[in-house]
C-alpha cells in the first residue's frame, strides 16, 4: 500500500473552531391553513355532528358483537380497547384527540388518517363534545377538523395496517402459514406535562421553582412508569395470542444484559416476526387494537460474482494498525480473516457471527464464488487500488459480524432490528468501543415510503442512544430480474427506458434500510467510460453507476448523501443488450479463497457494496483525526467534503434536481474532509451541542476587511453542514412527527449585521418567501421551491448541506449561522433534545485568494477581545 496524499493527517491547516455567541430559547413564529371541509363542518354543524354520532354507533356495535364472538370461541382476551380510524385537518389534532376525547392515538397514516383505540364504548366524551359542538359552545371548535370516523370492519384500516403486497391477499386462507413482520404501538402522549421548568416564574421563589421542577419531574416519572406498563401488557397480549394458534417469534434475541426478549422495542411502539396462521393473523390484524402494520421480510439476495481469471498477485504486505486505531465493524456474509491481504488488520478476537443455529464462532465468508464479506472489508482498507509491491499499515482495524448465509441471503429466522441491536451491542462493549458499521446489506427492491421500516428505524434509534455511524450501501439494480415491478437494467433498456432515465423509476428507489435517516448513504458512480468495439460502459467517466440506486429518501430527504466507485455495467449492441462487467469498468476487489481457488485480489464484481466501504475507509480516518468527537462529526465532514464532478457542476438548474437524487452531494474526498490550505478553511463545533424544541443556538464566522473588501471581485464557495440525531418515534407518518425534536438551520443575508441577525434568529426565522435580495444564493433552501435547484429542500434529512457561491465582495463583515429546534413527537415530553454538530466552510473557488490565515487571525483577534471584555 503507498503512501498516498490522503494517507497523511494535517499538517499546517487543521480545522478551527466555529464560535458560538448565543444559545437559548427562542420564539419560533408558525402557523396552519385553513381547511375547506373543517369550514364547511362548522357552517353544517348539525349535519357534521349526526354523522360522526353515526359512525361511533356503527363502531361501538361492532365491538360488542366481536366481544360476544370471542367469548364464544374461547379465543384469549386482547388488550387495549377497540381499534377504528378517523381522519383529521392535520397532526396537531392529535392532543384534542387524546386529551379531550379520551382516544389514545395508534398511530398515524397518510393524508390526515389516524388509527385509534377506545376503552370507553360509550364514548362520553366524544359525544358531550359533539353535543357542544352543536350548540357551538366554547372549546369545541376543533370538532370540525375531526372530519370522519369509520368503522374498524371498513377496508379503510385494512388499507392502512397492511402492505399492499399483503392486502391483495386479505383475507388470508386460515390454513396457510406466513412470516409477517407486525409492529404494535405502546406509548401515547404525555398529556398537560409540557416541558420542563427552566427558569422561575416572575416573582417566583427559589423554594416555589424548586417545588415546581420536583413535581414536574414526578409526573413525567409517573408517565414513564405507565408506558411501561402498557409496553408489558402488550407484549404478554400479543404472545398469548401468538401461542394460542400455535405461533412463534422469530425475532427472539439475547440483549446485552443477557434476557430473552421476543420483540424490538422502540420508544413508542415494538415490532416483531412472527409466525402463524393465516387464522391467526386475521385474529391480530382485526382486534388488536394498537397494531398500526403488518409487512412481508424484505427479500434479500447478493448477486454472485463471476470467478475471476488467475493473474500474479505481488508481494506486497499489509501490517496491523496501531493498537487504538479506530475500528470499523463489517455486518456481511462473514470474512476470510485469514486472508493476507486482511488478516494483520483483522480484530479477530471479538468477531461473531449472529446467523440463527450457526455457532457464533463461525464467521468465515462461505458466499461463493470469492466472498462478499471478504471484498467489503478489503474495500475497507484498500480504497483505491491494491498495491502489487511493498509494505503499509493498515488505516483501521476490521471487525466481523456475520449477518448473511452462504447464499447471500438474510434467513427468515433472522430479524433485522434485532440483529442490528445485537451487533452494536456486542462490538461497542469492547475495548475498542466501536462507533463506524459498515452495512452493505440491503434489500432487493425499492423500500417502501409509507413509514420508516422497523430496519432503517433501528439505525436511527441506536445512532441517536449510542453515537455509531452506520455507512448503508444504497441498493443495486438487478443487471436482469424477472420479479413484477422490479425490472433489471436489461429489462429496462428492451422496454425503452435509457439510461438515466429508468433511475428515476420508482422501482429503482434506494432500498431497506438506506432510507435511515441517520445512515449515511452511498451510492455508486463508474470511474471511466469503456468502449471496445460495439461495446460500452453505460455510464460515463464520473456518472452513476448503471444499478445504483437513487432517492429520494422518506420525505424526500438527500439519498444517498454520497457517492463512491463501485464500477458500471458493459453493454453490446443487441436488443435487449447483452450485460457484462470487464475488469476495465469494475473496482480492484479482495477476493476470498475459500470456497473457490483464485487470485487474491481482482476486478471481477461490481456494485454500491463496495462504494460504501470506500467511505467508511473516510470515517475511519476521521475518527482517528477526531477519537474524542461524536461521529457526528464524521458524517458532517464526509458530506461536506463532497464534490460534485464537473459535469454535474456544469449543468443548468433545471437538470440539478435529477443530479442530485442519483448522487446527492457528490464524491467524497479526504483532503477536504481531514485538511484545509491557505485557500480553503472549515471550522467546525467544539463537541455537540443540544436543542429542545423552541431552542436556538447562532454560530458565528467573522470575514476580514482583506477578503470582501469592495472592488475585489473572487469567487468563494459558501459550505455548510448540519448533523443531528433525535429520538425516533416509528407510529408517527411525517418526518416532524418522527423526530422528538427536528432542527434546521438558517444563515444570515449579505450586508445584513451580526446584530439584525441575532434578533432576527430569536424572534423566528419568519416565512422563507419573505427573503428579499440580499439572501445568499443558496442551491436547496429550506423550502422545496426557493433554493437554485427547486423542488427539494435541505430540510428533509438530519444531515442538512447547502452550498453557494458569492463574489468576495458580497460577503457579510460576519456569516451567521442559526439552528434552530422545532417540535416534534416530543411536543409534550420528557427529555426530547437533538444534539447536533455543524461545519462551515469557504474556499477561493480558483485559488486566487488565501482565505485560511487571514480568517484564523480574525478569530484568534475575536477571542482576545472577548477574554479582555470578560475580564475588565
Amino acid at each position: 500500500m503507498r503512501k498516498r496524499a490522503d494517507d497523511g493527517m494535517p499538517g499546517d491547516f487543521p480545522h478551527l473552531i466555529l464560535a458560538e455567541v448565543r444559545h437559548g430559547p427562542a420564539r419560533l413564529h408558525g402557523g396552519g391553513e385553513k381547511n375547506n371541509q373543517a369550514e364547511l363542518n362548522k357552517e353544517n354543524r348539525k349535519q357534521h355532528a349526526a354523522n360522526l354520532l353515526q359512525g361511533i354507533g356503527k363502531i361501538a356495535g361492532h365491538a360488542q358483537k366481536v366481544s360476544v364472538e370471542r367469548a364464544a370461541q374461547g379465543l384469549p382476551p386482547i388488550p387495549g380497547g377497540t381499534p377504528f380510524l378517523v381522519k383529521v385537518t392535520n397532526g396537531q389534532m392529535l392532543e384534542f384527540l387524546a386529551e379531550k376525547l379520551g382516544l389514545e392515538i395508534v398511530a398515524e397514516y397518510e393524508d390526515g388518517f389516524v388509527a385509534v383505540a377506545a376503552t370507553d364504548l360509550d364514548f362520553r366524551l366524544l359525544k358531550d363534545m359533539i353535543a357542544s359542538f352543536t350548540q357551538e359552545e366554547w372549546g369545541s371548535t376543533q370538532t370540525a377538523n375531526l372530519l370522519a370516523v369509520y368503522d374498524d370492519a371498513s377496508r379503510d384500516r385494512l388499507e392502512k395496517v397492511l402492505a399492499p403486497a399483503l392486502l391483495a391477499h386479505w383475507p388470508f386462507a386460515d390454513d396457510a402459514v406466513f412470516v409477517l413482520d407486525v409492529s404494535i404501538q405502546t406509548a401515547g402522549l404525555a398529556g398537560s406535562l409540557g416541558t420542563r421548568p427552566t427558569e422561575p416564574r416572575k416573582n417566583e421563589s427559589p423554594e416555589a421553582f424548586g417545588a415546581r421542577v420536583i413535581e414536574w419531574e414526578a409526573q413525567r416519572d409517573r408517565i414513564l412508569v405507565k408506558w411501561e406498563d402498557t409496553r408489558i401488557e402488550r407484549e404478554e397480549g400479543l404472545e398469548t395470542l401468538v401461542k394460542f394458534y400455535g405461533g412463534t417469534f422469530l425475532s427472539s434475541f439475547v440483549d446485552a444484559a443477557g434476557g430473552e426478549n421476543a420483540v424490538v422495542d422502540f420508544p413508542d411502539s415494538f415490532s416483531a416476526r412472527i409466525q402463524m396462521s393465516g387464522k391467526g393473523f386475521k385474529d391480530l390484524i382485526q382486534n388488536f387494537p394498537n397494531l398500526f402494520e403488518v409487512s412481508e421480510p424484505d427479500e434479500l439476495r447478493i448477486p454472485a460474482a463471476e470467478a475471476a481469471k488467475a493473474k500474479a498477485d505481488g508481494d506486497f504486505t499489509v501490517t496491523a494498525p496501531p493498537a487504538n486505531a479506530p475500528a470499523v465493524c463489517v455486518i456481511d456474509s462473514g470474512i476470510q480473516e485469514g486472508h493476507r491481504l486482511l488478516q494483520p488488520a483483522i480484530d479477530a478476537g471479538h468477531s461473531r457471527s449472529f446467523l440463527p443455529g450457526v455457532p457464533a464462532t463461525d464467521v468465515a465468508d462461505y458466499f461463493g464464488p470469492a466472498g462478499h464479506g471478504t471484498r467489503v472489508a478489503g474495500a475497507v482498507i484498500y480504497p483505491r487500488e491494491i498495491p502489487s509491491t511493498g509494505t503499509a499499515e493498515a488505516p483501521c482495524w476490521v471487525q466481523n459480524a456475520r449477518l448473511l448465509d452462504s447464499n447471500g441471503h438474510i434467513p427468515a429466522a433472522l430479524y433485522p432490528p434485532a440483529a442490528l441491536r445485537q451487533i452494536v451491542a456486542h462490538f461497542r462493549s469492547t475495548t475498542r468501543r466501536t462507533r463506524i458499521y459498515n452495512h452493505s446489506v440491503a434489500s432487493n427492491g425499492p423500500c417502501r415510503v409509507r413509514r420508516m421500516s422497523t430496519w432503517a428505524a433501528e439505525m436511527d434509534l441506536l445512532s441517536y442512544e449510542h453515537d455509531v455511524l452506520f455507512i448503508q450501501a444504497a441498493g443495486n439494480i438487478s443487471g436482469s430480474s424477472t420479479v413484477p415491478g422490479a425490472p433489471g437494467v436489461r429489462q429496462h433498456l428492451a422496454e425503452g427506458r435509457d439510461y438515466p432515465a429508468y433511475l428515476r423509476e420508482p422501482s429503482s428507489r434506494i432500498s431497506n434500510p438506506a432510507q435511515s435517516l441517520q445512515a449515511l448513504t452511498v451510492g455508486s458512480i463508474a470511474a471511466e467510460a469503456f468502449v471496445n468495439g460495439d461495446r460500452r460502459s453505460i455510464a460515463a467517466a464520473l456518472e452513476p453507476s448503471a444499478f445504483t440506486r437513487s432517492g429520494f429518501g422518506m420525505w424526500d430527504s438527500i439519498k444517498p448523501e454520497v457517492v463512491e466507485f463501485g464500477g458500471d455495467y458493459v453493454r453490446d449492441g443487441a436488443t435487449p443488450p447483452l450485460l457484462t462487467r470487464p475488469p476495465e469498468v469494475c473496482p480492484d476487489l479482495v477476493r476470498s479463497t475459500l470456497i473457490e481457488a483464485g487470485p487474491a485480489h481482482a476486478r471481477d464484481d461490481v456494485g454500491t457494496s463496495y462504494a460504501a466501504p470506500k467511505v467508511a475507509h473516510l470515517a475511519a480516518r476521521l475518527a482517528a483525526l477526531y477519537p474524542d468527537h461524536s461521529s457526528l462529526l464524521y458524517r458532517a465532514l464526509v458530506v461536506q467534503s463532497a464534490r460534485w464532478p464537473a459535469w454535474a457542476e456544469s449543468a443548468p438548474p433545471n437538470q440539478r434536481l435529477e443530479i442530485l437524487r442519483t448522487i446527492g452531494y457528490g464524491v467524497p474526498d479526504i483532503t477536504r474532509a481531514t485538511e484545509n490550505n491557505d485557500f480553503r478553511v472549515t471550522l467546525i463545533t467544539n463537541g455537540v451541542f443540544a436543542l429542545g424544541p423552541g431552542d436556538a443556538a447562532i454560530f458565528e464566522v467573522p470575514i476580514p476587511a482583506e477578503i470582501n473588501r469592495p472592488g475585489l471581485e473572487r469567487t468563494i464557495r459558501i459550505d455548510v453542514t448540519l448533523s443531528y440525531a433525535a429520538q425516533p418515534r416509528r407510529t408517527r407518518r411525517a418526518r416532524t412527527g418522527y423526530l422528538g425534536t427536528w432542527l434546521e438551520w438558517i444563515a444570515s443575508r449579505r450586508n445584513e449585521p451580526a446584530e439584525d441577525f441575532r434578533a432576527r434568529a430569536f424572534v423566528g426565522a419568519g416565512d422563507p418567501s419573505e427573503e428579499d435580495n440580499r439572501s445568499i444564493p443558496w442551491q436547496l433552501e429550506r423550502r422545496p421551491h426557493h433554493g437554485v435547484i427547486r423542488g427539494v429542500s435541505r430540510n428533509g434529512g438530519t444531515v442538512q448541506r447547502d452550498w453557494a457561491y458569492l463574489k468576495s465582495y458580497e460577503l457579510p463583515s460576519t456569516l451567521c449561522i442559526a439552528v434552530h429546534g422545532h417540535t416534534g413527537w416530543a411536543s409534550d415530553t420528557i427529555d426530547s433534545k437533538a444534539r447536533f454538530v455543524l461545519v462551515v466552510g469557504f474556499e477561493a473557488v480558483d485559488g486566487d485568494l488565501p482565505i485560511y490565515v487571514p480568517v484564523q487571525t480574525e478569530i484568534e483577534a475575536r477571542i482576545r477581545e472577548r477574554s479582555t471584555v470578560r475580564s475588565s
